[in-house]
């Protein structure tokens, strides 16, 4: 293959990818998986555990104040989170940051994001989900089962991904 076919062959396959991405598809199970529990710190020294979300939806966003699709997600999180958050929905966003508090806090407050926050500085909710990048977001369902997964950022303010949470 000459090198102007495989030049055009890359560009199908990348603005194919973008498009792919550009509508949120979580991978889903055909079976039910339990959410592992956890107890975590939040910001402001609650312990927060995932059973205490049962009978909710709740999206668990692992994240990092260092990873940069990760910031580039919040803000829309946080218009995710404002919508839904009168609803039968829940939101824990945990940060993957090994100095905890002292770092999240300023990005919090600089960033104007409302949603509650916990601590994984020794990565124990992280390992339990098998999370081995971030930002990794799971969907879980009000019985406390797993029943979707991203990995990678997403734009989770457009329309079609807010139409995902309206149904």
């Amino acid at each position: 293959m000459n090198l102007m076919k495989k030049s055009s062959l890359f560009c199908t396959l990348a603005c194919a990818l973008v498009l792919l991405s550009s509508t949120l598809t979580f991978a889903q199970s055909e079976k039910n998986i339990p959410a592992p529990d956890f107890t975590l710190k939040s910001l402001n020294g609650e312990e927060v555990s995932l059973s205490q979300q049962r009978g909710k939806y709740v999206l668990v966003n692992f994240w990092a104040t260092w990873c940069g699709p990760c910031k580039m997600e919040m803000p829309s999180l946080e218009t995710l989170y404002q919508r839904f958050k009168s609803r039968n929905f829940s939101m824990l966003a945990i940060s993957n940051d090994m100095f905890g508090a002292k770092i999240v806090e300023p990005f919090i407050k600089a960033n104007n994001l409302s949603f509650p926050i916990l601590l994984d500085q020794q990565l124990q909710a992280s390992n339990k989900f098998g999370v081995t990048s971030l930002p990794t977001t799971f969907m879980i369902d009000p019985e406390g089962n797993i029943i979707g997964e991203l990995r990678g950022a997403e734009d989770w303010a457009t329309p079609d991904n807010l139409l995902y949470f309206e149904n």
